[in-house]
């Protein structure tokens, strides 16, 4: 019971963390491609028909009928910026959802508070001269006898110019994402409505990525939902990241499910040991019993009764004992504090468990009872 009880909340648990690393569902606006050649010349495809997402769109997705599955909803537009004379992908992000999104991101310095702060990826602080290597850390590392390996430096940097020009205007680098192998190491990160003032897009959103808690994965059942909210937008699903928590989660379960059956056939090796050892101790009993005129069937009937008996008792008691088993060893293994649910069902399917274990096991004692000599028993006394 405890370990069916700590397993439940640990799958639950994996699956509530892989379900906040990242999005699982992907919003862009619906638009009509067409490709063209010239002569036999590849030229670029032509876009039409694009319907651009909005800001009003956001809060749409939060009016859906599962919206307390929504982990977060992180809109976001993407422009090209010059910035000391370079090139730069600018994007305009809520910070709150977004950081909510990519917890892995470690941000040297702080988050951006202002309008004017921007937040800086590795790969674009290097090309923009805005970081230098931490000689004080590297100083460290060397003196502990650490082996740097090559990438080691790109943890051991400190911002050294915190102001850089974007579109004109100065702006206030507020922190560094240490390299993270993702496109946000090229990128530079600043709020939502500032960078679609700064392009002039007001109100426009290149895309939304939604973060939903599939647990019991009804992530189809979301992606409708959205559709209907935003028809007019692609919605899809990230397969990716769908099937990567189904598979841990389901892994998890089957082998949950072994260990209960290795329990179980324990549970059941034990019983087996007891009831042949309660059989032989009492022998004179039931041979006293058939020698007075008890039938075999009366002897199964007694033994049946008393194990049913005993069974459901352990049952209950059993299920008592594992619910408190795994609230003391549950924050131990995952992070939550509070008591375990309590579910009549589960106290019922344990009972019935405990019962028919208890009776599969007893099966071969009762029968050798039940065929037990009343001669032999008479001269045993």
């Amino acid at each position: 019971m405890a370990l069916a009880t700590l397993t439940r909340s640990i799958q639950d648990e994996i699956g509530g963390q892989l379900d906040r690393f990242g999005a699982n569902i992907l919003v862009l606006p619906q638009s009509n491609t067409l490709s063209l050649d010239y002569g036999g010349v590849a030229v670029s495809g032509v876009a039409f028909d694009l319907h651009q997402l909005t800001n009003e769109d956001t809060d749409r997705i939060h009016q859906i009928p599962y919206k307390g599955r929504l982990s977060a909803v992180a809109p976001k537009i993407l422009s090209f910026v010059d910035v000391n004379g370079q090139k730069v992908i600018l994007a305009g992000v809520d910070f709150k959802n977004e950081l909510k999104l990519h917890r892995w991101w470690h941000i040297e310095g702080a988050a951006p508070n202002d309008d004017s702060d921007v937040l800086v990826g590795f790969e674009a602080a290097k090309a923009l001269g805005l970081i230098t290597p931490d000689g004080g850390k590297a100083a460290a590392g060397q003196a502990s006898g650490v082996s740097h390996h090559a990438n080691t430096s790109e943890d051991q940097f400190q911002l050294s110019v915190d102001q850089v020009s974007i579109a004109g205007s100065e702006h206030h680098v507020s922190g560094v994402i240490h390299p993270s192998g993702g496109p946000e190491d090229k990128m530079i990160f600043g709020r939502l409505v500032h960078v679609q003032q700064l392009s002039k897009r007001v109100g426009q959103i290149d895309a939304i990525e939604v973060s939903a808690l599939c647990k019991d994965c009804p992530i189809d059942d979301i992606v409708a939902q959205i559709r209907e909210k935003l028809p007019h937008a692609k919605v899809s699903a990230i397969q990716q990241a769908v099937k990567a928590r189904m598979e841990m989660v389901q892994r998890l379960s089957r082998f949950s499910t072994v260990v209960s059956i290795v329990v179980l056939l324990i549970a059941m090796l034990m019983v087996l040991t007891s009831m042949t050892g309660s059989v032989v101790e009492r022998t004179r009993e039931f041979g006293v019993l058939r020698a007075i005129g008890f039938r075999k069937v009366h002897i199964i009937h007694g033994l049946i009764l008393e194990v049913l008996a005993i069974s459901a008792f352990g049952g209950l008691i059993g299920w008592m004992l594992g619910i408190g088993g795994s609230w003391i060893a549950m924050p131990y293994f995952t992070e939550v504090t509070s008591a375990p649910e309590i579910r009549p069902a589960v106290l019922v399917i344990a009972v019935i468990t405990s019962i028919a274990v208890s009776v599969a096991a007893s099966l071969y004692p009762v029968a050798r009872a039940s065929h037990m000599d009343p001669a032999d028993a008479v001269r045993s006394i």
